[in-house]
């Protein structure tokens, strides 16, 4: 009887662990409402104005937990106003996405955190990102 429990015990744990290494990994939303994992490809940040960007992000990690990339971040100084001004590239930023939310779409990452060097000062962008269609 002792053996039969112990290997009820293993058996459920196993299935309990099969499970979590095939949950869904989070994932971001994109404007038009497309799920993405890893993009690599123009992610806009701000959905309203398409005044912040990732552009060839090449990730280096993406969990449950966060996930991690450097990417060309495409940001609107707004100078000398948003309408008259147009995108500043800044290559080899580093993004993290963060703030993973279940949702009627499945796990979707909320924030993305942007750190780029603009004039050689290191600058900090936060991106709350759709966790439903706009």
């Amino acid at each position: 009887m002792r053996r039969l429990f112990v290997l009820a015990v293993v058996v459920g744990l196993s299935v309990v662990a099969g499970a979590s290494a095939t949950s869904p990994l989070p994932r971001i939303l994109s404007c038009a409402g497309k799920p993405l994992v890893r993009p690599a490809g123009l992610v806009v940040l701000s959905c309203a104005d398409a005044n912040s960007e990732l552009s060839s992000t090449r990730w280096q990690s993406w969990s449950r937990s966060g996930a991690v990339g450097t990417t060309d971040f495409g940001l609107n100084l707004c100078s000398p106003n948003c309408a008259a001004s147009k995108i500043r590239f800044f290559p080899n930023s580093r993004v993290r996405l963060s703030g993973a939310k279940q949702t009627k779409h499945g796990l979707l990452f909320d924030r993305a955190t942007v750190t780029y060097v603009l004039h050689g000062k290191t600058k900090t962008f936060v991106a709350y990102l759709p966790t439903r269609p706009l």
